[in-house]
């Protein structure tokens, strides 16, 4: 009797999956998408003595689309005492230019972009960045190719780009890329989706690579929009997910992303 019931069981499971298979449909959603006419900003400045990048373009309306260039704008940036005008190069690209300007610790930078008749703000200071750690790197999975060991450190909010170029050593051939960036947050958060954020595959280099770091230092509000911003992107399809929306911003009304002001620290390391 305990055999039938059994074998009972079975059966019913077996047609409960089947009708499960059975009732599956194809269902074709059709995306309306909403042109919102908000204007992406892309910024920052920097204690570099270089020229500085302000970055405009549309907001696409397609999945994986493409941004269009916001070309044409009147961009400057204040100090309070001192303006800086940025220049468009190359013309049409939607990519604007300091001069060589420094951003000094603790002073407040306002960016004003003219643009088709509207005007837009941001403001933003940069705070002090504490000295970087030696760099820590360990062997890969390849015994020949090592990894970097990327850990918090100090008590700000930050985080490292590493420029990891191995161009001049036996290993590099035409057939492969022979460099690479990695960007390390560090934000002083607690964010049950960073993690439980899906796996990287491990970055590996040989020999004789040159590892170039900067480490930027990042304000509260700076780390707010980061953190909107990999909620979005790095930290999606893990175990936890949040609603999905558009990262915190400090442009005015009609315009999204960021325009932040950094303390840089860099150094260079030959992996040996």
């Amino acid at each position: 009797m305990r055999v039938k019931r059994i074998l009972f069981a079975v059966k019913l499971s077996f047609l409960l999956v089947m009708t499960l298979i059975a009732c599956e449909e194809k269902i074709n959603v059709v995306l309306k998408s909403e042109n919102t006419d908000l204007l992406v900003v892309e910024g920052i400045l920097t204690n570099e003595k270089t020229t500085h990048l302000v970055k405009l373009s549309h907001a696409y309306q397609t999945i994986n689309g493409t941004s269009q260039p916001a070309s044409g704008a009147i961009i400057t940036i204040t100090d309070g005492n001192n303006v800086y005008p940025l220049t468009e190069t190359p013309a049409g690209s939607g990519l604007y230019f300091t001069d060589s300007v420094i951003a000094v610790v603790a002073t407040s930078y306002r960016l004003t972009i003219q643009y088709q008749r509207k005007q837009y703000f941001a403001q933003d200071n940069s705070v002090p960045v504490e000295p970087m750690e030696a760099l820590k790197y360990r062997r890969g999975k390849d015994t020949l190719f090592y990894t970097l060991t990327l850990n918090q450190s100090g008590t700000g909010a930050n985080y490292i780009r590493h420029g990891v170029s191995w161009k001049n050593t036996p290993y590099c051939n035409a057939a492969n890329a022979c460099d690479g960036e990695i960007v390390f947050y560090d934000l002083k958060t607690i964010d049950v989706n960073e993690i439980f954020k899906p796996e990287k595959e491990e970055f590996d280099f040989p020999l004789g690579t040159t590892i170039i770091r900067k480490k930027y230092s990042i304000s509260p509000s700076y780390r707010s929009f980061l953190r909107g911003a990999l909620s979005e992107t790095e930290w999606r399809g893990g175990i936890f997910d949040v609603e999905r929306a558009n990262a915190p911003t400090n442009l005015s009304a009609g315009a999204i992303g960021f325009f932040a002001v950094s303390t840089v620290v860099s150094d260079t390391t030959m992996v040996q």
